[in-house]
Formats: structure tokens, C-alpha cells, sequence
């Protein structure tokens, strides 16, 4: 399993040592004064940042208000208190997402609940899981939680098992068929909607491939692009080294040449 980092939050020395060309920072918001030329911001203010300082990772910023320090401001007669608009970061929080064709969750469960506790994984996609019904389950006194879709017994089967600081965060669940299933979780107030997905492999029909592809591509939309999204699965395919035509998915990092599934 090579899980990939997500990190909700940064460290306050972050924004020091790390700035990527591609980060843009953007204010809204009035002064607490118009004639004062300080840099007071109202509470409403926001500091937004974006960009990608490290291959592989992704910060995302919660933002907090600082609490110590006030201006007053007289308004038609009426004295009103603002909070200094110093914004602050909150702690880094990291969420570390994993991916495994398991070939049957059978027998497996407890193993894989304990593979993720020793490489620190939150989120687990697995696949070919040979399990029916479409369901959620607590996994033993694990604290951790598993949701599955199957429609064929010893056939297919994708699920998602989230970790106990995670499990509480999920608000909607998504599942088509038996090799697509979405959860949606607001961590810190972001909404990262996570994906397992088992394509079909060689040797089936191109019209059961399209009918996973577009199906793919549905939920894909169906998510507000203010969102997050991550996909984990076994998508039987080479992406291949030449991104030509695919510059905006492609990041250029994958080898060999492109199959045709």
C-alpha cells in the first residue's frame, strides 16, 4: 500500500519557509478605519493561499481569528468593537490515503485494520472485496469503520475504511454498482469527497468499460468543483509517460506507454 499525503492545515513557520510560484494570495475585506492606513482587517477578512509547495502533497489552510487584540470604531453615535483582523493558522493536520486491490476482504479484515495502523493510513480505497450488499460496519473494538458495495458474491466489490479521527466526519455516502463507491467527509471545514473504484479488466466486453468510465465520469460532476477529490482504486491501465493531450490530469510522472484501457 503507497499511501499518498494530504495535509489539512500547516505549521506556523509554513508559510516562511515554503512558496510556490503558483501560490496566490488574495484579501477581501475593509479596514476598521477608512482613515487609518494600519492594517487592521475586519473579522470578515479572508486570507486565502493555494499551491502545491511539495510533489505529492497538498496543503490546505483552515484559518482562524486571533482573539487579543481590539480596535473600537465610533458608527453614528453607536460605539462598536472589532476584533483585530490578525490571521493566524491552525495546527497541520495530516490525512494519509491508501489504496489495495485486497483480492477478498475475507479473513483480511483485521489485517488490513492493523496494516493501517502501522503505516498511519486514514483512509484505505480497497478493492475486489467478494463481499454483497451495500452496507457500513464498525470493525471489531478497532474504532475503525468500513463502507462496502457488492452485488456478486466471490466477484468484485469496492469499499472504504475510514480511521476513528475520521469516521464521525463523513456526511454522505455514494455507491454505483459494484465497482464505484464515494464518501464524503468535511474535515476542518473542508469537503474532500474520497473514491475507491475497480475498473473492469482485459478481456471483458468494451461496452461493460464505457459503462464504467461514464459512470465515473457522472459522479465526477455531480461534486461541486469547490470540492475536493481523491481517487484511489485499481483501474486496471497504464497512464504512460506522454501526457500530449492530457496536460490538465497528467502530471507527467508515470512511465512506460499508454495501454488501451
Amino acid at each position: 500500500m503507497n499511501p499518498n499525503h494530504i495535509n489539512v492545515g500547516v505549521s506556523s513557520t509554513y508559510d516562511a519557509l515554503h512558496r510556490s510560484p503558483g501560490v496566490v494570495k488574495n484579501r477581501q475585506g475593509c479596514r476598521a478605519s477608512p482613515e487609518c492606513d494600519v492594517p487592521y482587517r475586519r473579522p470578515d477578512v479572508v486570507l486565502n493561499r493555494q499551491g502545491f509547495p511539495h510533489r505529492g502533497r497538498m496543503w490546505v489552510k483552515k484559518l482562524v481569528q486571533s482573539v487579543d487584540v481590539t480596535k473600537s470604531q465610533s458608527r453614528g453615535g453607536n460605539r462598536q468593537t472589532y476584533r483585530k483582523g490578525d490571521m493566524k493558522l491552525s495546527m497541520e493536520r495530516k490525512v494519509r490515503v491508501g489504496t489495495w486491490n485486497i483480492g477478498s476482504l475475507t479473513g483480511k479484515l483485521m489485517e488490513l485494520v492493523d496494516t493501517m495502523s502501522r503505516r498511519r493510513v486514514n483512509i484505505a480505497c480497497i478493492q475486489k472485496t467478494k463481499w454483497v450488499g451495500e452496507k457500513s460496519k464498525e470493525i471489531g473494538n478497532t474504532s475503525s469503520r468500513l463502507w462496502y458495495s457488492g452485488q456478486e458474491r466471490n466477484r468484485n466489490g469496492v469499499g472504504i475504511i475510514l480511521d476513528r479521527s475520521l469516521k464521525e466526519s463523513v456526511v454522505a455516502v455514494k455507491r454505483v454498482g459494484d465497482r464505484i463507491i464515494l464518501v464524503k467527509l468535511v474535515v476542518e471545514g473542508e469537503a474532500i469527497n474520497v473514491i475507491s473504484a475497480y475498473a473492469p479488466q482485459i478481456g471483458l466486453d468494451s461496452e461493460c468499460k464505457e459503462k464504467f468510465w461514464e459512470n465515473i465520469d457522472k459522479l465526477m460532476q455531480s461534486v461541486s468543483s469547490e470540492e475536493s477529490i481523491f481517487i484511489g482504486g485499481d483501474l486496471n491501465g497504464h497512464v504512460g509517460k506522454d501526457r500530449q493531450g492530457y496536460e490538465m490530469v497528467h502530471g507527467g510522472f508515470g512511465y512506460g506507454s499508454r495501454n488501451e484501457e
